[in-house]
């Protein structure tokens, strides 16, 4: 930990200073780090054990030479892309990620095995969001704009629409308007559930069929969640005015995201499990390497 903690300062410096950016403008798109960690550092307390098997196995340095060489490959290429992975706190996480993966290649390359699962959802986790936003965070504003102009249309007070835009005057005379821009669509919240839900299948051995259903399920509801989000923030606008308007705006979405995740955690855990595991030292069996 120690050793990687060090290369990680080489490959990502300012890592944390852009992560202290993105907490400081309400997590930003560092949102999806939060959980992830959380939850990795959970699951690896909890599977000390499993850690513990996979060092009593490790041979000598001339062992693993080829998974060992592969590490410093890996590190290597980390360094020289440092330039490109330092501008955006993303791709920052994700060398950090990789460079803690790298590292215990060279160290304990049997490692490689129990930790790489993780170490690939978490990365992808983190990096795919900014991406999918960029892809599909359009198309998923409509949707949410669309679904949000018919619930306050239900709710029953005055919001005018154009496309993704909307204004309205609140009941104190404030004149709101605003933009549901991709940012504001489900891609945040949708991928950090299926990261999330990723790691629990790893951890939790539940075979594919019910976490495919739930990852469905928690796509279609999310998107819902995240209309009624917006359509939340204009109901408030609307009785108090602009000052509370943005300042639900602030959190609401996190509190709507976290119900939603405290739901789907007991609903995931009585679902189907694997018949057998796939990950050293998580069958009752002792990990011997091949």
């Amino acid at each position: 930990m120690g050793a990687a903690v060090l290369v990680s300062i080489a490959t990502a410096p300012n890592f944390l200073t852009l992560l202290n950016q993105s907490l400081g403008d309400t997590f930003g798109s560092v949102f999806p780090a939060i959980p992830f960690a959380a939850l990795l550092a959970l699951i690896f307390a909890l599977r000390w054990k499993d850690f513990a098997q996979v060092l009593a196995a490790e041979g000598g340095l001339g062992t693993q030479l080829g998974t060992r060489i592969l590490g410093l490959v890996m590190i290597g290429v980390l360094l020289v892309l440092e330039p490109l992975t330092s501008l955006y706190v993303a791709s920052s996480g994700v060398a950090v990620v990789l460079t803690f993966y790298s590292v215990s290649l060279v160290i304990n390359p049997l490692a490689k095995r129990f930790v790489f699962p993780y170490a690939a959802v978490f990365a992808a986790g983190v990096g795919a969001p900014s991406v999918l936003q960029w892809a599909f965070g359009e198309p998923l504003a409509v949707v949410s704009s669309v679904i949000s102009a018919k619930m306050v249309e239900l709710m029953g007070f005055p919001v005018a629409w154009q496309g993704t835009q909307f204004q309205f005057i609140s009941k104190s005379g404030d004149v709101l308007s605003g933009v549901v821009t991709p940012g504001c669509s489900s891609i945040i919240s949708v991928t950090t559930f299926l990261g999330l839900l990723a790691l629990m299948h790893l951890d939790m051995k539940k075979d594919l069929r019910s976490t495919f259903v739930l990852a469905a399920a928690g796509v279609a509801l999310l998107t819902v969640l995240n209309s009624v989000r917006i359509m939340i923030l204009m109901w408030v606008g609307y009785q108090d005015g602009a000052a509370a308007f943005w300042g639900v705006h602030n959190w609401v979405g996190y509190a709507l995201f976290l119900g939603f995740y405290m739901a789907a955690l007991p609903i995931y855990s009585r679902m189907g499990r694997q018949s057998g595991s796939l990950y050293p030292g998580k069958s009752g069996m002792p990990y011997t390497p091949s």
